[in-house]
């Protein structure tokens, strides 16, 4: 799934707070320390790769969408940071064992294909190598519940095509790689239904992409009858906990 669309409004809308992100970084190169060079499939806007860089991280990244390689270029001051290739993580453009580390950050739920895309990441691992994969997902907002249910009555579902959960991934790399949590990095978000109905409208999601305008726009009625009839301000702001969750997945030595 290629996030061209997305590119002039991902990172106002996927950035993380300076203090949450910056925890991030020192985790994730705590990980990477002594591993050299690593890849980072699915890079993006260079949401994950550019502070690595900054820290010294030697990175390589390859994305299926041109456009958002050219925002993280753009993010970088009009400099590209590190070695960019426009391709499909499912087949890599590399002969062999290259790097010491992968890195995927809300990649996998994207490729039907995960299979194939963590058996080319292990392809390309180094012996002795990791994979390092943050599953994404959302903490559900107090009218999660409804508001999923309004989609679904105008045929609208919220779909990961790929793999959200790291048990299945486990168990394909069984007896290549092990697995384990890194530490989880915790924040609060604060959020109002009205700003995930302007995230419909806006077909923030990748989710939204596949419905019709008359789909959406039937659903974000829905929800705003939803709302008034159980006296919920759309601009009430609900204060819920996140968990972001990277997992590693350990390249065992033959």
């Amino acid at each position: 799934m290629s996030f061209d669309r997305a590119a002039d409004f991902y990172d106002a809308t996927r950035a993380l707070p300076a203090h949450v992100h910056a925890r991030l970084t020192a985790l994730l190169v705590s990980e990477l320390a002594g591993r050299s060079p690593c890849l980072e499939i699915g890079v993006g806007t260079g949401r994950i790769a550019l502070p690595l860089l900054a820290a010294g991280v030697e990175l390589m990244g390859v994305d299926i969408a041109p456009k958002m390689l050219g925002r993280l270029v753009d993010n970088n001051g009009g400099r590209r940071p590190c070695p960019l290739c426009v391709a499909d993580v499912t087949v890599l453009p590399v002969a062999g064992p290259s790097f010491d580390a992968v890195l995927a950050s809300h990649l996998l739920h994207l490729v039907p294909d995960w299979r194939r895309t963590v058996d080319e990441a292990l392809r390309v691992l180094r012996p002795g190598g990791v994979l390092l994969v943050d599953f994404g997902g959302r903490a559900p907002a107090p009218w999660y519940a409804a508001t999923q249910a309004v989609l679904k009555n105008h045929g609208v579902v919220l779909a990961r095509p790929g793999m959200s959960d790291p048990r299945p991934v486990e168990e394909h790399l069984r007896g290549r790689a092990v697995a384990r949590p890194l530490e989880p990095v915790t924040m609060t978000v604060e959020r109002s239904l009205a700003q995930d109905l302007a995230d419909w409208e806006g077909r923030i999601n990748s989710w939204t992409w596949s419905a019709s305008t008359d789909e959406i726009a039937a659903a974000v009625a829905e929800a705003r009858q939803w709302a008034s009839d159980n006296d919920w301000p759309l601009e009430r702001r609900a204060e819920f906990a996140r968990t972001i969750q990277w997992w590693a997945f350990d390249v065992v030595a033959l």
